[in-house]
C-alpha cells in the first residue's frame, strides 16, 4: 500500500489499481500491479476478496514476500509502496487511514485474509513445519474498477 497524494483523499493508505478497459478484472490488476510497483505476478497469485457493489470495484490480495522490493513508478502520485501485517492493515482500516472500500469492507475482506486457526485437533502436522493456514505476511491488496 502507499500514501495518496492527490487531492482526492489525500494521505490515505491505497492499494495499485485503476481501470479496467474492457479487460476481465484479474488480467487488469495484473497489469496495474506491474505498471505502479513493477511487480509480476501470475493469475493463480492473486485471490479475489470482494466486489465493491457501489463502484462495482474488484478487490484482490497478494502475498509479497517481505524481502520483495516495489518500484515507485508514480512518484507525483503516491508515496513509497509499503508491505503490511494482516494486523496493521486492520488497525490502519479501522482507524479511518485507508481509501474508503477497505474502512467500509473491512470485515468481509478480514474474514477472506485472516489466518484461520489451526483446525489439527492437537495432532501435530503431518510434515515438519508444516502448516495448516497462512502466517501473519505482508500483503498487497488490489482493485480494479470497470472502465
Amino acid at each position: 500500500m502507499s500514501l495518496r497524494y492527490g487531492e482526492v483523499m489525500k494521505n490515505m493508505w491505497q492499494s495499485s489499481g485503476g481501470k479496467t478497459d474492457g479487460k476481465p478484472s484479474m488480467e487488469a490488476a495484473l497489469r496495474e500491479l506491474e505498471e505502479e510497483t513493477g511487480l509480476v505476478a501470475e493469475p493463480e497469485d492473486l485471490k479475489f476478496l470482494i466486489n465493491d457493489p457501489n463502484y462495482n470495484c474488484d478487490v484482490y490480495t497478494l502475498k509479497v514476500h517481505p524481502n520483495t522490493e516495489l518500484d515507485l513508478i508514480e512518484p507525483d502520485k503516491n508515496g513509497e509502496w509499503e508491505k503490511f501485517s494482516f494486523k496493521a492493515y486492520e488497525k490502519m482500516a479501522r482507524e479511518g487511514r485507508t481509501t474508503p472500500i477497505y474502512t467500509t469492507y473491512i470485515e468481509p475482506i478480514l474474514h477472506r485474509i485472516k489466518p484461520k486457526p489451526n483446525h489439527l485437533n492437537g495432532r501435530q502436522p503431518s510434515r515438519p513445519n508444516q502448516k495448516e493456514s497462512c502466517d501473519d505476511q505482508d500483503l498487497m491488496k488490489i482493485k480494479m474498477k470497470p472502465t
